[in-house]
C-alpha cells in the first residue's frame, strides 16, 4: 500500500536496567556455549518486579508522544502489542497504555500477532490515519517483561533469547520526522500449526505449570504434519521476499536504495542465510549487532532499531528506512520510511 500525506513524528523506546549476561544464564545452567556460539546473543535486559509489558509501553509511549508535539487530544487511535503474559487475566492493557499517555476517549485496541504485533498494528493505524480526517494522529505500542516459569527467556526456544523492554511510535496525518512510503503485509495461515502443534487445548492459561517450549512445538509441527524442513523454510522465504517486493515497489524503491533494514532481534544463525543471504542485505546497514545484546524485545525490535538510528544522529534527510518483521501465525509485514529531518530530541 502507497501513502500519501502519513508520516512518523515520535518514536520512543524503554529497556529496563538491569541486563543478565549470556555468561551468567550459562553459569546457572540455562543457556549453553554451543547455543552462544551458534546464535551470538550476549545479553538481554530483564524488567524488575513492578516492570511488566504494559507499564513499560506507556513509558516508551510518553517519549514518543512528547517528541511528536502532538497535544493528547489529537489522538484518536491507540493500539497495544504484546506477545506474553501482560501482568493481569481478564484485562485491557491497550485501555491502561492510553490512560498512562494520552488519555482522552479515542479508542484503543490490542493486536497480537506474534513477533509482528507492532507492524501489524502500525499498518492498522496507518489505515485509520489516512482513512479518518477527524484522526490527526495515533500511537502504537509494544511491550512484553518474559518471565519464569512461563517463559524461559533463554531456554524456551533453541534459537532466539528473549529480552525485556517496549517501544512506540506516532503516526500523524499532519508532519513529522520521517514519511511513511508505503507498508504491505503478507499471510500464510498453512503454517499456522508450528506454534500449536503437540499443544493439546487448555481450560486456563499456563496450564499445568510447564514452561512453554516454542521449539517443540516446531520440531512436533514438522514431525505431525509430515512435512519437510526444506519445504517450510521455503514458504517462509517466499514469503519474506514478497512482503519486502511489494512494499518496495509500492515505495517506488529498490532495496539498493535503502540506507537501514531494521529487523527482529533473531539469532545470528537465523539472519545470516533467512534475511541476508536471502535478500541480500549487508549486515552492516542493519541493528543487529547492538540488538544481540538486547534479545528479541516482543514486538518491538524494529521499532528499537528505528529509536536507535534516529538517536545516534547518523540518518540523513532523504535516507530510507525498511523495517521488516515475522509473526508464528503466520503475517510478514514490511514498512518503509523517507527520512525527513533528524530531529534534536532530548534523551
Amino acid at each position: 500500500m502507497r501513502w500519501n500525506n502519513l508520516y512518523v513524528a515520535g518514536v520512543g523506546a524503554y529497556l529496563p536496567e538491569h541486563v543478565e549476561t549470556a555468561d551468567e544464564a550459562i553459569a546457572a545452567g540455562r543457556y549453553t556455549e554451543q547455543k552462544r556460539s551458534l546464535n551470538g546473543f550476549r545479553s538481554v535486559h530483564v524488567a524488575a518486579e513492578h516492570e511488566t509489558g504494559p507499564t513499560m509501553a506507556a513509558l516508551a509511549g510518553r517519549q514518543a508522544v512528547a517528541r511528536s508535539r502532538h497535544a493528547d487530544d489529537e489522538f484518536g487511535l491507540v493500539l497495544h502489542s504484546y506477545i506474553g503474559h501482560q501482568g493481569l487475566d481478564f484485562w485491557t492493557p491497550a485501555s491502561f497504555v492510553q490512560r498512562e499517555t494520552v488519555g482522552g476517549s479515542a479508542p484503543a485496541f490490542e493486536i497480537k500477532q506474534g513477533c509482528n504485533g507492532m507492524l501489524a498494528a502500525f499498518e492498522v493505524a496507518s489505515s485509520y490515519v489516512a482513512a479518518r480526517p477527524d484522526v490527526t494522529a495515533a500511537l502504537v505500542t509494544g511491550g512484553d517483561a518474559f518471565r519464569m516459569p512461563y517463559i524461559d527467556r533463554w531456554g524456551s526456544d533453541e534459537q532466539n533469547v528473549d529480552g525485556d523492554g517496549a517501544a512506540a511510535v506516532v503516526l500523524s496525518g499532519r508532519g513529522g520526522f520521517a514519511r511513511v512510503r508505503s507498508t504491505y503485509s503478507h499471510g500464510d495461515p498453512s503454517l499456522e500449526p508450528m506454534g500449536r502443534s503437540g499443544a493439546g487445548w487448555t481450560d486456563t492459561p499456563f496450564a499445568g505449570g510447564e514452561t512453554i517450549g516454542v521449539s517443540k512445538r516446531k520440531s512436533d509441527y514438522l514431525l505431525a504434519e509430515d512435512m519437510e524442513f526444506d519445504d517450510a523454510i521455503e514458504k517462509i522465504s517466499a514469503s519474506v521476499e514478497k512482503s519486502m517486493a511489494r512494499a518496495l515497489a509500492d515505495a517506488d524503491a529498490e532495496l539498493s536504495d535503502v540506507r537501514y533494514f531494521l529487523h527482529q532481534n533473531l539469532a545470528l544463525s537465523i539472519v545470516t542465510h533467512g534475511l541476508y543471504g536471502l535478500l541480500g542485505v549487508e549486515r552492516e546497514r542493519t541493528t543487529h549487532e547492538w540488538g544481540l545484546g538486547v534479545g528479541m524485545v516482543g514486538t518491538a525490535d524494529p521499532v528499537l532499531g528505528l529509536n536507535r538510528v534516529m538517536a545516534s544522529g547518523e540518518a540523513k534527510p532523504g535516507d530510507l528506512v525498511v523495517l521488516q518483521a515475522a509473526g508464528a501465525g503466520y503475517v510478514w509485514t514490511t514498512v518503509v520510511l523517507e527520512i525527513l529531518e533528524v530531529p534534536a530530541w532530548e534523551s
